[in-house]
């Protein structure tokens, strides 16, 4: 009896001395719910930056991308303008010399003198040389200028484009905030 009396006494000290596993992991278990909660938070938050960068970096080089295309558009607004201007003074030449020509007829349907009838002649022969080169030439700042006048549409086009994306990030931002 003694000796299990003895048993007894080193069981109830050991009982007392080594700590309980029960004990221990009952208030462990609120901590660990408490510490998943934190790390689900941290990981919502990491998530939450993640997006928040890319937003910023795609809102960024879409900023980038619609400056240079402003600056493409504005380039050819000016071509477009400097066409147009160029067109009117190859128009007015042209008009100035058919105004020319006509007189030059005219002219020529009254002379009565060969000599002068042949000067006339020449100077008509040299005016309707520079008529033709002016048409020439106004064809071709009319075809520079439809040319230029698509560039500037298809450069609005693509601006609009890139301010419609922006517009989309912005959206998403917004809703991504709220």
């Amino acid at each position: 009896m003694r000796k299990m009396l003895g048993w007894l006494l080193v069981s109830v000290s050991m009982g007392t001395l080594l700590p309980n596993r029960v004990d221990a992991q009952t208030p462990a278990a609120p901590g660990a719910a408490g510490l998943d909660a934190v790390v689900q938070e941290l990981r919502l938050l990491r998530r939450a930056v993640e997006r928040q960068s890319t937003t910023s970096a795609r809102t960024q080089l879409l900023l980038a991308r619609l400056s240079l295309q402003d600056q493409r558009g504005a380039r050819s607004r000016q071509a477009v303008e400097r066409l147009e201007v160029e067109l009117l003074g190859a128009e007015r030449e042209r008009s100035q010399l058919q105004v020319g020509a006509r007189e030059m007829t005219r002219a020529l349907e009254r002379a009565t003198d060969p000599a002068e009838r042949q000067s006339l002649e020449q100077e008509s022969r040299m005016m309707r040389s520079r008529l033709a080169a002016t048409d020439s030439a106004v064809d071709g700042v009319q075809a520079r200028l439809a040319q230029a006048k698509q560039v500037l549409e298809a450069d609005t086009a693509r601006c609009d484009e890139l301010e419609n994306w922006l517009a989309d990030v912005e959206r998403e931002s917004q809703r991504d905030g709220s």
